[in-house]
């Protein structure tokens, strides 16, 4: 009966981890929609990857996980040579839309908050996954994390929407 209840509260405990870790990459995650107001590229690039790094850190604390310096390092070095690929692509072909006027601009920050939540999303959900498992999960095989990572960016791409509209939803308490 006694070990009946400590794995019950092990697994209460994880659930309340679990949440935590969730908000906090909601939180991170819409944060990042408001880099792409930025008009610098290579600022927005660096504001993003400050967001994850940020993000990072937070959810090792969460998982009572000593701070991942070199992981942290490897992932700012990879934030930047993945991100440079479809970012330099989407913005060169940003200049074809920020040519209508007012409508080509609002087109292309809403794109691109779209793809900084997303990919802010899917780090999170990958190192959160990563403390997890204790810190296994990034040691396995390259294929495995970009599939993780698209899958991520995927979901990501659903649920930004959703945490706006929380976001922006009155408050029940409010009267």
């Amino acid at each position: 009966m006694a070990m009946a209840n400590e794995l019950m509260i092990a697994d209460e405990a994880r659930a309340v981890t679990r949440l935590k870790a969730d908000i906090c990459i909601k939180n991170h995650v819409i944060v990042a929609m408001g880099v792409a107001l930025v008009p610098s590229f290579f600022v927005e690039l660096s504001g993003v990857t400050g967001i994850e790094v940020s993000m990072i850190m937070d959810l090792a604390n969460l998982y009572a996980f000593p701070i991942p310096n070199r992981l942290i390092a490897y992932k700012v070095l990879l934030s930047l040579v993945v991100s440079l690929g479809p970012i330099y692509l989407a913005v060169k072909l940003s200049a074809g839309v920020k040519m209508v006027p007012v409508a080509g601009h609002a087109a292309y920050f809403g794109l691109m908050s779209l793809n900084n939540a997303a990919a802010v999303y899917a780090v999170g959900k990958i190192f959160q996954a990563h403390f997890e498992s204790g810190g296994t999960l990034l040691s396995k095989d390259n294929a495995l994390l970009r599939s993780l990572f698209r899958q991520n960016y995927e979901e990501g791409r659903r649920q930004v929407p959703a945490f706006m509209a929380e976001r922006t939803a009155p408050s029940s308490t409010q009267a």
